[in-house]
């Protein structure tokens, strides 16, 4: 008699892409979200680094490949190749530094020409326990996360606040796009995580030739 063992669960992949400025807290955000811990002093992503954790969404073990991309301007052509595949980006700024809000539009420009369609994108102010500090107000994110259909929230890699939230939103929205056949849900447990897609960009109304930046106020 043919017996069958005990069954595993499928584990659905998502590779998700952390982009911004140097200096904004990436790689915080990313070792904040795998490992549960925090550093103040990194050495500046060259290039990409990566990190996973499993989650479990609404009932789903979901593994999130985490690629952290580096903010070096000289290092920006070298990151494109890093969004094939991507179903989630984390976009990330400082809240104490405007030009790091600023070149949000330049950053999202660059996901909607390199990413794949449909990706989910999470703008997030990081350092938000730095609010003394602060240069760009939660209305100016809010705002400009809603001008362009994004997911917004501000976050502290510091004391952990909001760190989990951007990535478990942004996975529970690409589950719910592959159950309504919006992603192909053929390539959602592949080890690179790629994601074919099955219809309109994730923000069809942005052209990503005319994003203006930001508002200065």
């Amino acid at each position: 008699m043919e017996t069958t063992g005990p069954q595993v669960s499928s584990v659905q992949v998502f590779k998700c892409i952390v982009i911004g400025d140097a200096g904004v807290g990436k790689s915080c955000l990313m070792l904040q979200f795998t490992d549960q811990r925090f550093r103040s002093e990194l050495d500046p992503t060259i290039s990409c680094e990566f990190g996973s954790r499993i989650v479990d969404i609404d009932g789903k073990p979901t593994k999130l490949q985490i690629w952290d991309t580096s903010g070096q301007e000289l290092h920006r052509s070298i990151s494109r190749v890093f969004y094939r595949g991507a179903a989630v980006a984390i976009l990330v700024y400082d809240i104490t530094r405007r030009d790091t809000f600023d070149d949000a539009a330049l950053w999202l420009k660059d996901a909607m020409e390199s990413a794949p369609p449909n990706l989910t994108t999470v703008l997030v102010g990081n350092k938000c326990d730095l609010s003394d500090r602060r240069a760009v107000s939660y209305e100016e994110g809010e705002s400009f996360a809603k001008m362009y259909g994004l997911f917004f929230m501000e976050s502290s890699a510091k004391t952990a606040q909001n760190v989990e939230e951007p990535f478990i939103k942004a996975a529970r929205t690409v589950s719910k796009k592959i159950e309504d056949g919006v992603l192909d849900s053929s390539a959602k447990s592949s080890t690179s995580g790629l994601l074919a897609s099955a219809g309109s960009r994730a923000h069809p109304a942005v052209d990503p030739h005319n994003l203006i930046r930001p508002p200065a106020t």
